[in-house]
């Protein structure tokens, strides 16, 4: 999500969006340090937990700083956002759900009921998801509409693996290696992909040695290196944390996996595949229509270990089906998730 709105932050500069970014955190951030300076303001807020979510007098406060025509919320912040934004007198509210992980409780239900009431366009980044704020949420169609995530195809791109990255990961030339890029957080469930990792590695029917890249950060990490441990796994496995650019890692990759039991329409995962790296993911969120018909054989259920395995062993047996499983992936990306097509539907949305 944060990518995906300092993106877009980037490419409005010049035209006729000027956008202003408050982040509830608390806190600058990595992006709010990157998009500073090519944003209109840029407000750091920390609500008052409770308090702020029947009567957000500073988000209010902030939001009429901006001087907003209108108000574009991002997920986890609808309801207290849309009624800010109210009382900001602004009236053209736009809601962006990025994705949910399991069953909402009903309160959350409930509140976003509240809030799609006084939203004037729900944005969906998949059909799927599109389906799921109809039937769960109750959002109005005439309300509701699909505009699926992009990326830059020209910053994420093919290019030479770096010798300096390999070396710097301790990675021999000739190892075939599996990567993602995510937070370690369990709704990732990078635990099943250690662990299907070590069977595959264990069944030995690869010339070359097989590692395992995750980039991230988060409450996993020891859990992580304690499985890695106990799986026998931990000379292979490499954590380096979080990346502030990925595409040296996209194009080291081999495969770029996601195992997550929940999504939204991931960028990493739509990066990585403009890099030509072959996908490999859980059957969740957007992952499948990301992937289209062609890579359907990379898809597998968010539950199925085995299948998992199976996928993972295939994609790795050959070096020519790797480069047209990557090649695939790239031209995917290419005619259906650009960020251009992105940026111009949310402009027509602002500008309606």
């Amino acid at each position: 999500m944060e990518t995906l709105i300092a993106a877009m932050a980037r490419r409005f500069v010049g035209t006729s969006v000027r956008m202003s970014v408050i982040t509830l955190s608390g806190r600058t951030g990595r992006v709010g340090e990157a998009i500073g300076s090519v944003v209109d303001q840029f407000h750091t807020f920390k609500p008052v937990r409770g308090v702020s979510m029947m009567f957000p007098l500073g988000l209010a406060r902030r939001i009429t700083r901006t001087r907003a025509d209108v108000v574009h919320l991002h997920s986890g912040a609808w309801f207290k956002g849309a009624l800010a934004a109210r009382l900001a007198g602004v009236r053209k509210l736009v809601y962006t759900e990025h994705g949910r992980e399991h069953d909402d409780p009903w309160l959350v239900r409930w509140l976003d009921r509240q809030a799609a009431q006084r939203t004037t366009h729900v944005v969906a980044v998949s059909d799927r998801l599109r389906r799921y704020l109809s039937d769960v949420i109750h959002v109005s169609p005439n309300r509701l509409q699909t505009i699926e995530n992009g990326v830059d195809v020209v910053q994420y791109s093919p290019g030479r693996v770096s010798d300096e990255l390999r070396a710097a990961l301790r990675i021999p030339p000739q190892a075939l290696i599996i990567g993602s890029v995510g937070r370690l957080e369990p709704v990732k469930n990078y635990a099943r992909l250690l662990q299907v990792f070590a069977e595959v590695r264990a069944g030995g029917r690869f010339a070359a040695p097989l590692y395992l890249v995750i980039c991230g950060e988060g409450s996993q990490r020891k859990a992580l290196e304690l499985l890695a441990e106990q799986l026998g796994i931990a000379q292979v496995l490499r954590l380096p944390g979080w990346v502030e650019d990925p595409v040296p890692f996209y194009r080291l990759f081999h495969i770029f996996c996601l195992t997550s039991v929940s999504e939204g329409a991931p960028l990493s995962l739509m990066e990585a595949m403009a890099c030509r790296a072959a996908p490999l993911v859980t059957d969740v969120g957007a992952n499948a229509g990301i992937l289209g018909p062609a890579l359907a054989s990379q898809v597998v259920q968010s539950e199925d270990a085995r299948g998992l395995q199976h996928a993972l062993t295939v994609s790795l047996e050959s070096q020519q089906h790797l480069e047209q499983l990557g090649r695939l992936a790239r031209e995917r990306i290419v005619k259906s998730f650009n960020l251009e097509s992105l940026i111009a539907a949310y402009e027509r949305l602002y500008l309606s």
